[in-house]
């Protein structure tokens, strides 16, 4: 009986030895990210970078289920961010949805995958892929979190983009024209007119368009065009250059109706 009440009371000393032991670990762990996380924003903050990833990249890989592994993995990845490593930093932001798809930065996350692709879209003259995918990917994030504080700017980006395309194809409808491909300036004009049609150059695609079908010989259809580009357009810099036009058509300036 003795034996027996001495074995129960060693167990229960090892269980509190064994809990004692597990709760000083787990605040080891929880002051361990902590510090590590804080150690991160500080260099974050003096723009120490590459130091700032490595460190947040520790939280992530040796404490994956504290409290700050999303903000360590939000962090490492606008780390790369500002070291303009879009590639990798649109990965790592995708990392933080991934793997901590309920995290309060998920939102915030997506919206800088846009930026990544953003921060990559190249001049007009250049392959606009990436142009294409910010504006997908701004999108995407309007479509996901319409009540979020970032969708007015998403939506800027978004306009800004799409006039950065729609400025390619005004570019390229212009160098046909030099060429006296008018046929081909036209089918530009008209995408223009058509998936860019409240673009800043939306007005200038749609009074080129009248032109090459004058020069065409197509005056009807060029009357149509002017007309059109008078109703779209009521407040359009180039409206005196659209009434110079209108004279050669035999429309009235300023409202492109027919002159009896």
């Amino acid at each position: 009986m003795k034996l027996r009440l001495l074995l129960i009371v060693v167990s229960l000393a090892g269980s509190a030895l064994f809990l004692a032991s597990c709760s000083s670990t787990q605040e080891l762990v929880i002051q361990g990210a902590a510090e590590t996380f804080h150690r991160g924003m500080k260099l974050l903050d003096e723009k120490d970078y590459i130091d700032a990833k490595n460190t947040f990249d520790i939280v992530v890989k040796q404490y994956p289920a504290s409290a700050y592994a999303d903000s360590s993995q939000f962090y490492l990845a606008q780390s790369y961010f500002d070291l303009k490593e879009y590639i990798t930093a649109a990965f790592e932001f995708g990392n933080l949805y991934r793997n901590y798809p309920s995290s309060k930065l998920t939102p915030e996350a997506r919206f800088k995958i846009a930026e990544c692709y953003a921060a990559q879209s190249p001049r007009v003259q250049l392959d606009q892929e990436n142009t294409t995918k910010a504006i997908n990917a701004f999108q995407n994030f309007i479509d996901y979190y319409p009540e979020s504080p970032l969708v007015t700017k998403a939506a800027e980006e978004i306009t800004k983009l799409r006039n950065k395309l729609a400025q390619k194809d005004y570019e390229i409808a212009q160098l046909y024209v030099a060429m006296g491909y008018y046929r081909a300036a036209t089918v530009y004009y008209d995408v223009i007119l058509e998936k860019y049609h409240d673009s800043d150059v939306a007005d200038k695609a749609a009074l080129g368009k009248v032109k090459v079908l004058i020069k065409r010989h197509k005056d009807k259809e060029a009357r149509e065009a002017l007309q059109k580009f008078y109703a779209a357009y009521p407040k359009s810099s180039i409206r005196p250059e659209a009434n110079k036009l209108a004279e050669k058509l035999d429309l009235h300036p300023e409202d492109g109706t027919t002159v009896n």
